[in-house]
């Protein structure tokens, strides 16, 4: 099924909208700044696809609203539905579930929860339930038009300490293009007061027709090496970029720690700024961050900035 709507830079297919923008600005490259970028992820207008984080496993659970404020057919009164593709990946990056679910236009809003993925046919009949509790991973939503409908965002709970976060889901397709190389960049409060956090990084293969894994749906072979991170942390009281950095190389498309995890011997009083690179420039990828104190959370979508 994913054969009819995704085809691949491989056969020659690049998205409409970058062939239009590259047709236009490739007289001007020669004249662009060295730090210039033309391209970014979309946080604030609707698009055609949206990436957001799937945690599930140990005591967490996460749950998804996507709302469809794209332009629907029949009246005003009645719009009619429109359909929506879920695609839910592993961290592995391989694809573990994928459904269709009905919504409808020009402000209509759905909310999955990953504990019971279930297909919404058009007259609001839903499929069977699929579990993915116990995964790690990601949901890319994608409008079947491709017009840029959708907005989404997402909450991940810990039952355990009672504490929730949330942010705005990453959009692309139509008005986001993520850039070969950049970094993602976010903030963190003082760790020694943090009663829980997570890093969430997500290799993106965004020269799809819909944004797949790094795996393209599939699951690695063992010891495959597909995502390489670089991610530090810069201290708000002394610059040293150098001081705590961490090198990590993953058989996985995704990648889910805490600043704990990465800096055991960082000062815990400190508040400080992540900075997450691949290490391979050629590679695509998007971050998320929430931290708690006591019950009270905060989420970030990280910012992508050109990497040096």
């Amino acid at each position: 099924m994913r054969d009819q709507y995704r085809c691949y830079m491989l056969t020659g297919y690049v998205k409409t909208p970058f062939l239009v923008l590259l047709s236009f600005f490739l007289p001007l490259v020669a004249f662009a700044p060295a730090n210039a970028t033309d391209f970014g992820p979309n946080l604030s207008l609707p698009d055609s696809s949206v990436v957001m984080p799937l945690v599930a496993q140990e005591n967490y659970t996460t749950f998804f609203m996507i709302s469809n404020v794209g332009e629907s057919d029949g009246s005003p009164l009645e719009p009619e539905p429109v359909e929506i593709n879920w695609d839910f990946f592993d961290a592995s990056g391989e694809l573990v579930a994928s459904v269709s679910r009905y919504v409808l236009g020009e402000g209509g809003t759905d909310v999955v929860d990953p504990n019971a993925v279930r297909s919404k046919s058009e007259d609001g009949t839903l499929g069977p339930p699929i579990s993915l509790a116990g995964r790690n991973g990601f949901v890319v939503v994608s409008a079947w038009d491709e017009e840029p409908r959708l907005i989404g965002n997402f909450t991940v709970a810990n039952i355990a300490t009672s504490a929730a976060w949330g942010a705005a889901g990453i959009g692309l397709g139509a008005n986001g293009l993520l850039v070969p190389g950049d970094s993602a960049v976010g903030s963190t409060f003082k760790i020694n007061d943090l009663a829980d956090n997570l890093l969430v990084v997500i290799g993106i293969d965004d020269f799809s027709f819909v944004p797949t894994s790094l795996t393209d749906g599939f699951a690695p072979d063992d010891g495959e090496e597909i995502l390489g991170l670089q991610i530090s942390l810069q201290s708000n009281a002394t610059f040293d970029p150098s001081a705590d950095e961490a090198v990590r190389q993953l058989s996985a498309s995704a990648f889910f720690t805490t600043i704990e995890e990465l800096f055991p011997r960082t000062n815990p009083g400190l508040s400080a700024t992540l900075v997450v690179k691949p290490t391979d420039p050629s590679l695509t990828l998007v971050a998320f961050y929430g931290q708690a104190v006591g019950p009270f959370g905060a989420g970030q979508t990280l910012r992508m900035v050109v990497s040096e």
